[in-house]
């Protein structure tokens, strides 16, 4: 009776590189002619795998020739022990998840072994999973390659950050697919939301890197202060109010503005709205609201469902910084919380009159980290 769950688990899993297309079985690459995985051949190696990687889901496919023919390949929820099992799997994928994959690095890890670092996502069917979930892994590959020129992959192994069991169909690698299935917070459609690229998706929270944007900014001007990154619901809906009214007219050329997501708040007492990158020329009547632009930054991010009180918030605060603690103690990446309560802010993306329980709330917290501290191997 669990073969059938058993199977969609492994339909869902982010198979990667040695989870060929058959249609590359046709192209050649010799990598080098010595047998010493070093120096030229160990670049030239890194290159090709680097290219073909950014086949993996499109119609050229990755070159077969770079693997063997009985290669092994095993992550926590599939395993196989030729080429040909792979086949199936990734034409799978590719047409029914629209998976996105992107390398991050490659290094050489040992004589015969290079490892990669991604981020995969995949996008569910709405029949029958009609509250569309996103499904997120970031990892690594290890592959150990053939001692002997040209050097074919031999061997594959996925690693998840976001279990630390990573034995084939272990119940935490399951437990993990299906409580991003599960996830029933949605995100509003057809508004415009800040553009991020997941770094690390760990048990409990993630680490993404946000693009330059635009927003309107206004403080609170109580004295009183919530100490927590949710303002006091008075506060809350003066600052509303007020960027709301620029969007919506109250500005030097009287223009209408589309509403975007989220609402970011801050510790400091700040509210944004997110706003087009057109709208630094549109200037707000309203004094105690201003344009800034956001440049790119990196944080931790953890998500939560339900109303965004302060209770709660706080508390996924604290944890979310445990969380931290506690990733950094399995890792010898050091996270780098920023100091300052303009450092940690709620996002909350959904109106008030939406079901808390498909509500999208998200607590971040900035981080001092470049984005090369989490390509590293």
């Amino acid at each position: 009776h669990k073969r059938p769950m058993i199977k969609i688990l492994s339909a869902l899993t982010p198979t990667t590189p040695s989870s060929s297309s058959s249609s590359s079985a046709s192209k050649t690459t010799m990598i080098g002619s010595d047998s010493l995985m070093s120096g030229e051949t160990l670049n030239e190696l890194k290159k090709i795998l680097t290219k073909d990687l950014t086949h993996l889901f499109d119609d050229v496919g990755i070159d077969a020739n770079l693997y063997d023919e009985n290669v092994e390949f095993t992550d926590p929820l599939s395993k196989y022990t030729n080429f040909r099992g792979y086949d199936f799997n990734i034409k799978m994928l590719k047409n029914v998840f629209r998976p996105k994959y992107k390398m991050w690095s490659i290094e050489k890890t040992g004589d015969f072994e290079l490892t990669t670092r991604w981020t995969m996502k995949m996008y569910l069917p709405s029949f029958p999973f009609v509250w569309n979930p996103e499904l997120t892994f970031t990892g690594r590959s290890i592959m150990t390659l053939d001692s002997k020129a040209p050097h074919r992959c031999v061997k594959h192994v996925d690693t998840w950050d976001s279990i630390e069991n990573q034995e084939y169909l272990s119940p935490e690698a399951v437990a993990e697919v299906l409580k991003q299935i599960f996830n029933f917070a949605k995100t509003p459609e057809g508004l415009k939301t800040p553009e991020y690229k997941t770094l690390r998706r760990y048990r409990d929270f993630e680490i993404r890197e946000y693009e330059r944007f635009m927003v309107a900014e206004t403080t609170t001007t109580s004295e009183k202060s919530s100490g927590s990154a949710k303002m006091f619901d008075d506060e809350a809906g003066k600052a509303f109010s007020r960027l709301a009214g620029y969007i919506f007219g109250k500005n030097d050329k009287e223009k209408k503005m589309d509403m975007t997501t989220p609402v970011f708040s801050s510790k400091s007492q700040q509210m944004q709205f997110v706003v087009e990158e057109n709208s630094a020329s549109i200037v707000p009547i309203d004094r105690s609201v201003s344009l800034k632009e956001r440049q790119s930054f990196i944080v931790a991010v953890a998500s939560f469902p339900g109303i965004a009180n302060e209770t709660v918030v706080n508390e996924t605060e604290l944890n979310l910084r445990e969380a931290m603690k506690r990733e950094e103690r399995k890792d010898t990446l050091k996270l780098k919380p920023k100091v300052g309560e303009e450092f940690v802010e709620l996002a909350q993306y959904n109106d008030p009159f939406t079901n808390p329980l498909v509500r999208r709330n998200e607590v971040l917290i900035a981080l001092e980290n470049s984005s090369i501290d989490f390509q590293i191997i």
